[in-house]
């Protein structure tokens, strides 16, 4: 049986992730479907629905593991600053290295990534930053934190879909001008 911890599930996730990204740099996302996805990682459509829920959902998995990565291989945060010029070089290093994914990922979002990643960011970034600022209140920190990261968002997105002209310290300086002043030191 093919259950979620033995090898062959293990594979075909593996094939069908494969054959996503294939499809990501041949075929527009809109003519994307499942049955394509399965045919080229040759598995059961019944296969694909036991990993995801549709390809959306194949899309986030895929970037929560992409972030995963990301995370387990920046730098520890006594040697980079959050919110600093070079911390977001590193982060758009690692987004041009998977541009195409990005692109699509970018475009398949249907709303924007608050939960992604929140935990962390919120608890050891935003909320400290906001409290500096005299504001403690969790809803008019969520307002600052959203329109930052709607910005960073589409920031991004037009690079990826530019295929990533710019250099990444053009674009790590664009981003730190959209950071909400008060955020920055006083």
């Amino acid at each position: 049986m093919n259950k979620k911890n033995n090898k062959q599930f293990q594979n075909s996730d593996v094939r069908m992730k494969k054959a996503m990204l294939e499809l990501m740099n041949t075929t527009p996302f809109d003519k994307i479907t499942v049955r394509l996805i399965c045919e080229r990682a040759e598995v059961n459509r019944s296969t694909f629905y036991a990993h995801y829920k549709d390809i959306y959902d194949m899309i986030e998995q895929m970037e929560r593991n992409l972030q995963k990565n990301l995370m387990d291989n920046y730098p520890v945060p006594e040697k980079v600053t959050p919110l600093s010029l070079e911390s977001f070089i590193i982060f758009l290093e690692f987004i041009r290295k998977y541009k195409d994914f990005y692109r699509v990922a970018l475009k398949a979002r249907r709303e924007f990534p608050l939960k992604q990643g929140i935990g962390p960011l919120w608890v050891q970034i935003i909320r400290p930053l906001c409290f500096q600022a005299g504001i403690t209140s969790e809803s008019e920190m969520m307002f600052y934190f959203v329109g930052f990261q709607a910005g960073f968002t589409m920031i991004l997105k037009r690079w990826v879909e530019q295929d990533c002209i710019e250099s990444e310290k053009t674009i790590a300086q664009i981003i730190q001008n959209i950071i909400p002043s008060i955020w920055k030191e006083q």
